[in-house]
C-alpha cells in the first residue's frame, strides 16, 4: 500500500513540474518575441519600457534655418600634425515658428546664428577623425547638438517665467552633408 502512495505523490510532483515548465516556456516565447525588436532599436538589454507617444508637429509649425554651408572645413582632433584631419558638414536646424515667451523665433535664431555655429565647430573640433567616422556618431551628434542649442537659446530668454514655459526651440538638427578626411 505504501508503494502506491509514493507512486501517487511522485505522479503529482511530475504533473506540477510539467505545468511549471509549460508556463515558463510560454513566458519565454511571449517575451522572447519582443526582445529582438528592442535590440534592433538600439536597446541591447531588451528593457523596452514603453515610451510615451509624442505626436510630431505639423510641418506648418516648423521652419528651417541653415547653420553651416558645405565647403567650409572644420578641423578635427588629429594625432599627426603632418596630416591634419577635417570635416565638411552641411547642417540646418528645424525650429518651432511660435513659442510662448519669444516674440520672433526666426529673429532669435538669426541673431544667435554665430553662437550656434561656434557650438557646432567646438563640438566637432573636440572629436577625432576616428570618432567622426563611426556610424553612430551622426545620430549622437544630432541629439547632443540639439540639446546644446536648446540650452543656449533658453539662456537667452530674459524673463525667468518665460524660460520655464519653453521646453525647446530647436525641434531637429539635419545634416545634409557629412564628409571627412
Amino acid at each position: 500500500m505504501e508503494k502506491k502512495g509514493n507512486f501517487f505523490i511522485l505522479l503529482i510532483i511530475i504533473a506540477v513540474l510539467t505545468l511549471i515548465i509549460a508556463v515558463l516556456a510560454a513566458f519565454i516565447v511571449i517575451v522572447g518575441i519582443n526582445r529582438p525588436a528592442a535590440a534592433q532599436e538600439g536597446d541591447p538589454a531588451g528593457s523596452y519600457a514603453a515610451a510615451p507617444a509624442v505626436e510630431p508637429p505639423d510641418e506648418a509649425s516648423l521652419s528651417t534655418a541653415s547653420l553651416l554651408e558645405a565647403g567650409k572645413p572644420i578641423n578635427l582632433k588629429s594625432s599627426s600634425t603632418a596630416k591634419p584631419s577635417y570635416a565638411i558638414i552641411e547642417m540646418s536646424v528645424k525650429y518651432f515658428n511660435t513659442i510662448d515667451g519669444i516674440k520672433d523665433v526666426a529673429a532669435k535664431i538669426e541673431l544667435n546664428k554665430p553662437n550656434l555655429q561656434e557650438i557646432v565647430t567646438t563640438y566637432f573640433m573636440e572629436m577625432s577623425v576616428e570618432d567622426f567616422a563611426q556610424f553612430e556618431t551622426k545620430a549622437r551628434a544630432k541629439d547632443e547638438l540639439k540639446q546644446e542649442f536648446n540650452e543656449f537659446l533658453l539662456t537667452t530668454i530674459p524673463a525667468e517665467k518665460d524660460r520655464r514655459k519653453v521646453k525647446e526651440i530647436i525641434y531637429d538638427v539635419v545634416f545634409t552633408a557629412w564628409n571627412y578626411q
